[in-house]
């Protein structure tokens, strides 16, 4: 008898591995984020109900997002620019069919974004400065190395938003991977953020012993996630924690060795390989920087100011943006 439970065990556990883990896969609607933003491209970009991707609002001007979207490799391994002709950004937890308030990309900061031939791609990590302000919103707080090692020693739980996929492509007893029905709305991006009710947590390369020395290696300057709960159209969508009671950005949602297989876009994971990782925004602090630089340049002096100008006995007072002294006057 114990024979037989053991083998019924064992056969048991055998088909949970073997089987679609995403079979009842239905992201809710998740609006507890305030930066999560759609984001849309050309020329689809102002008339389309569905985002392209998604991203973070860090600031008023700052958008982050997934250097993938805008980058792709070509059979050589070179990076070569593949985006559209004009991105816009829609408003926070808006709806992707809400075409008001969008406001256009002018200029990006792009990590080292490469391939590797063992995991993929690394620092796929962009900043995107907007024309003008899309919301009134303070700096969003960012994840530090220190605080890192903090959250893997205890494996923090992450939280990923995004407008991607919410639906799992794969029919009852359907093997994955699953082609996408464009003609059917449910497989489309969705028009709320959301955000996966899996787990995945931060942790250390020990978490993964199956793990190969090249793979190790290649992924030294990532960070690791238990999991990779990503679908189409979640990419750029930022990844949190929290931290001390506070919400705290770590980077884009994660590449890893089994994507897409959360929606059946790819092949059912299995129970021992598990896997995400994404790069950390500490190492791109040199781009918002350079965001933010670009900003002040390029910024128009708005506050009204007053000079004096004169002219012989004749004086007169100007108020306003930039004033400057009437004909023969001269400022003094």
């Amino acid at each position: 008898m114990r024979r037989f439970i053991k083998i019924l065990t064992l056969s048991l556990l055998f088909s949970q591995i073997l089987s679609p883990v995403n079979a009842s896969f239905n992201s809710p609607i998740n609006l507890e984020n305030p930066r999560v933003v759609p984001i849309f491209g050309q020329p689809e970009g102002l008339t389309s109900p569905y985002a392209g991707w998604s991203g973070y609002l860090y600031s008023p001007r700052i958008v982050f997002s997934a250097a993938h979207s805008n980058y792709k490799f070509d059979n050589n391994g070179k990076r070569i620019l593949d985006e559209p002709a004009l991105i816009t950004v829609g408003k926070p937890n808006s709806k992707a069919s809400d075409k008001t308030g969008r406001v256009k990309v002018i200029k990006t900061f792009v990590a080292d974004y490469k391939r590797n031939n063992v995991v993929g791609g690394l620092n796929d990590f962009i900043v995107y400065v907007l024309e003008r302000d899309l919301e009134s919103i303070s700096n969003g707080k960012l994840l530090t190395a220190d605080v890192e090692r903090e959250m893997i020693a205890i494996q923090t739980e992450v939280r990923m938003h995004g407008y991607g996929e919410f639906q799992d492509r794969c029919a009852p007893g359907e093997a994955p991977p699953c082609k996408k029905d464009w003609s059917d709305p449910k497989m489309r991006t969705s028009e709320l953020p959301r955000s996966p009710t899996g787990i995945m947590k931060l942790v250390a390369p020990s978490y993964f012993p199956w793990m190969n020395s090249d793979q190790r290696s290649a992924l030294a300057d990532e960070t690791l996630l238990s999991d990779n709960l990503a679908c189409s159209g979640d990419s750029g969508g930022p990844l949190t924690a929290l931290y001390k009671g506070e919400s705290v950005y770590l980077g884009t949602t994660p590449l890893g060795f089994t994507p897409g297989y959360y929606c059946g876009a790819g092949s059912s994971r299995t129970t021992d390989k598990p896997s995400g990782f994404f790069s950390p925004v500490y190492k791109h602090l040199d781009l918002i920087k350079a965001a933010e630089d670009f900003i002040k340049a390029n910024s128009v002096t708005t506050s009204k100011s007053t000079i004096t100008c004169s002219k012989g006995k004749s004086v007169k007072k100007i108020s306003g943006v930039n004033p400057k002294c009437p004909k023969g006057f001269k400022r003094t």
